[in-house]
């Protein structure tokens, strides 16, 4: 008689209070620029405290060997994790399946897939900003967006196409921009665009902060007076819409309701992992937005 090789018995590990936090950086050309993962770390950090656990910060490369780390956290003692996902595929979040621990993935929803997430309401925030062009006149509405694949920005712009089709107004390719994602590189593509000559509309909704920054500068460097000549908003409220000039209207994504919903969503299905009542099927929240009015805007 033949037999295999023996596997060695898996041995219980004792639990610790710790939680991972990964950031998950599939090429780091979007979290590295982005400075919302360190304001969600902290709030993440301050909720867990009330909860009693440690939050350890661990970015993770998606060209790693995934096997090893997600077995050096098995092997850890934690007892959750949370997954900045931005970065991710659907492919990517299947790795994490082999977790011995509940988890939570933060900033994509894998609407097909059956994972825990808390996910921004994408399509609302666009839905806000074309919304309020629209009351203040606009009916000639741009979008601006990336050349890079994210769930979210992709989410972003279906709902610009979605509110356009709410309001009747014609959906034209032409004004559907392309533009790296990055304040130099979105500066350097819209410079190209105008360029071009082609006709701009009166007004632009972009997929985040940081490419509407360098669109207003392209703009302003070709004498295009902001809002007189072109209304412009931003989506995430970061800090820059406050320090360029004019201030810029965007869609405020509550961060602490965010770190808030994440953490306490996680600390729930600890609770019932501990009592056997962990839920076969996955629930997926959504964070609201709203719109923050300052200076891009004009009435026609």
């Amino acid at each position: 008689m033949r037999y295999g090789p023996i596997k060695p018995i898996r041995q219980p590990v004792p639990c610790t209070n710790d939680l991972y936090f990964i950031v998950y950086l599939r090429s780091g050309y979007v979290m590295g620029y982005s400075p919302f993962v360190y304001l969600l770390t902290e709030n993440v950090e301050k909720q867990a405290k009330k909860y009693g656990f440690n939050v350890l910060l661990k970015p993770m490369d998606g060209r790693a060997d995934l096997e090893k780390e997600i077995e050096a956290i098995n092997q850890s003692g934690a007892q959750g994790v949370l997954i900045m996902a931005t970065e991710m595929l659907d492919e990517d979040i299947a790795h994490f399946a082999h977790l011995d621990v509940p988890y939570v993935a933060i900033d994509h929803d894998f609407t097909a897939l059956n994972v825990n997430t808390v996910a921004i309401n994408n399509q609302m925030g666009t839905y806000q900003a074309v919304e309020y062009l629209v009351r203040m006149g606009h009916t000639d509405i741009g979008y601006v967006h990336t050349t890079e694949y994210i769930s979210s920005w992709s989410e972003r712009a279906y709902g610009y196409r979605q509110a356009l089709a709410q309001f009747r107004l014609p959906l034209s390719d032409d004004k559907l921009y392309r533009a790296r994602y990055n304040g130099g590189y979105s500066y350097e593509d819209f410079k190209q665009i105008i360029a071009s000559g082609s006709r701009l509309p009166t007004a632009l909704v972009t997929d985040d902060d940081v490419i509407a920054v360098g669109v207003m500068r392209a703009l302003q460097e070709a004498g295009y007076r902001i809002p007189e000549d072109i209304s412009i908003i931003g989506f995430n409220d970061r800090p820059v819409c406050e320090l360029i000039t004019p201030k810029l209207t965007s869609i405020d994504v509550p961060k602490e309701d965010f770190g808030t919903e994440a953490l306490e969503f996680l600390v729930s299905l600890i609770e019932k992992k501990r009592d056997n009542r962990l839920p076969e099927r996955a629930v997926k929240r959504r964070i609201t937005t709203r719109l923050v009015e300052r200076q891009s805007v004009c009435r026609l």
